[in-house]
């Protein structure tokens, strides 16, 4: 089976045609998603037409993930995935001209277009991320597939093949003058080696499917141990505003060199935590995707990334359950994640410490009570958690911020300087020795206390 995506006005339907025009003798049985219930079509004739934005076009929940949707299903059934896109303005031009849902298709060509309700889906802010889940998914799926652009205005009539991280641009203000300079050829990324195509981008898609799920468009996201920047540079992809933060300089170097090459407009910075100087909730989300177990104090970590954030703060964490922190242990009797445990490791293991949902729930929620709300997800690493907390409370007590405290001191520091120059200068004056009998003779009338 044949799996064809887009958002309406992208040009499903005239590419489906196209493909019955090169095969006139066994035209492709066509599904729309839909109307598909029970059992999916898999012959290698079916082909099946996908609206990217039919499931969010009413959308007025919180979430934004496609793993709720038919589309996963889908995927994992097809055997290519051809995905469509052209800029939005080409979009909303295209859908505005619309009268008709499927004029060339039979059984729906009396069905109404409409306008309003698909125009305000295009418009949405949301588009890119909605692009980039897409492409999340298909990361994550091993299933081939391939990304065209269906602007052919701007490339001589033809489709254009674009780069896995070139569709969520399609989104954005510039999109069709990027089509008219000319699109970034895919690359056969196969058997080469970085962490933009290492075996692990899988499970670094799945997180993220799993874990941005609130809406990020114009958001300002905080990723801690940013490493190569396959975090931020999603992120930076979906429309939030993205810094990152590590403090090995290789991996740092390797983020700045992957941002370029996506012209992703990302701020990186070689620094530890303790080292940003931004203020409480100076962020709307905060990451530390697999870092809380490697800090020497956790509590301090945690304390101080929550009270970065005015909004969410996404964790991922291996459990009680972690093959590391098993081998420093005797016996595992009586542990479980459903407990609210930390359980410490061992420096050996490079990691220092390991956490149970549980543990972190009551400590947010119920001690500190720095959050409300606690979603948690397995992660697509062995076991390992994702909890993303929401509805930052405006009555926590901030986390002390090393770096403030230290900035704080220097100034205490130099007023204390200035304070004491005055006193040594005034001593220093004429005045001052002018005056000195007398202040001695007042000393010896002053009564005593």
């Amino acid at each position: 089976m044949r799996l064809i995506i887009g958002p309406t006005s992208a040009g499903k339907s005239r590419y489906i045609e196209q493909m019955q025009e090169g095969s006139p003798d066994q035209p492709p049985a066509v599904h729309f998603a839909f109307e598909l219930k029970g059992e999916l079509p898999t012959g290698e004739n079916d082909v099946v037409h996908y609206n990217l934005l039919h499931d969010f076009k009413g959308r007025s929940g919180q979430s934004l993930s496609m793993l709720d949707s038919g589309l996963p299903r889908l995927v994992e059934a097809a055997d290519e995935v051809v995905v469509l896109a052209a800029p939005r303005s080409v979009l909303m031009a295209r859908s505005a001209s619309r009268t008709k849902a499927e004029p060339g298709h039979e059984e729906h060509a009396g069905r109404k277009y409409h306008q309003d309700t698909w125009n305000r889906a295009l418009a949405s802010k949301d588009l890119a991320q909605i692009y980039e889940h897409l492409a999340l998914l298909l990361d994550e799926s091993g299933t081939s597939h391939q990304y065209l652009c269906t602007n052919t205005d701007a490339h001589g009539g033809e489709l254009q093949p674009i780069a896995r991280w070139e569709l969520p641009r399609m989104a954005a203000e510039d999109a069709e003058v990027r089509c008219h300079k000319g699109h970034t050829p895919p690359r056969a990324a196969e058997g080469k080696r970085s962490y933009q195509t290492d075996h692990r981008i899988g499970a670094v898609s799945a997180t993220l499917s799993r874990a941005l799920t609130m809406r990020l468009a114009g958001k300002k996201v905080l990723d801690i141990g940013c490493a190569e920047g396959a975090v931020a540079l999603s992120a930076s992809r979906m429309g939030a505003r993205v810094t990152g933060i590590e403090p090995r300089a290789r991996r740092l170097a390797l983020a700045r060199k992957a941002a370029e090459a996506t012209d992703a407009d990302v701020d990186l910075r070689h620094m530890m935590l303790d080292d940003l100087g931004a203020k409480s909730g100076a962020f709307d989300v905060v990451l530390a995707l697999n870092v809380a177990h490697h800090v020497p104090n956790p509590f301090a970590f945690l304390d101080r990334a929550a009270d970065l954030t005015s909004s969410h703060l996404v964790l991922e964490y291996p459990g009680l359950d972690d093959e590391k922190f098993l081998s420093t242990l005797d016996s595992t009797e009586g542990l479980s994640d459903q407990q609210p445990l930390l359980g410490v490791s061992t420096r050996a293991q490079d990691q220092t410490f390991v956490f149970t949902p549980a543990g972190l729930e009551r400590y947010f929620l119920d001690t500190v009570q720095t959050f409300e709300h606690h979603r948690v997800v397995a992660s697509p690493m062995p076991n390992r958690w994702i909890s993303v907390f929401s509805g930052k409370s405006a009555t926590a007590t901030p986390a002390p911020n090393p770096a403030l405290l230290q900035k704080r001191l220097e100034k205490r520091d130099r007023q204390v300087e200035r304070l004491q120059q005055r006193i040594r200068d005034m001593e220093a004056s004429r005045s001052w020795k002018v005056t000195a009998p007398l202040r001695k003779a007042t000393d010896r009338i002053r009564p005593q206390r």
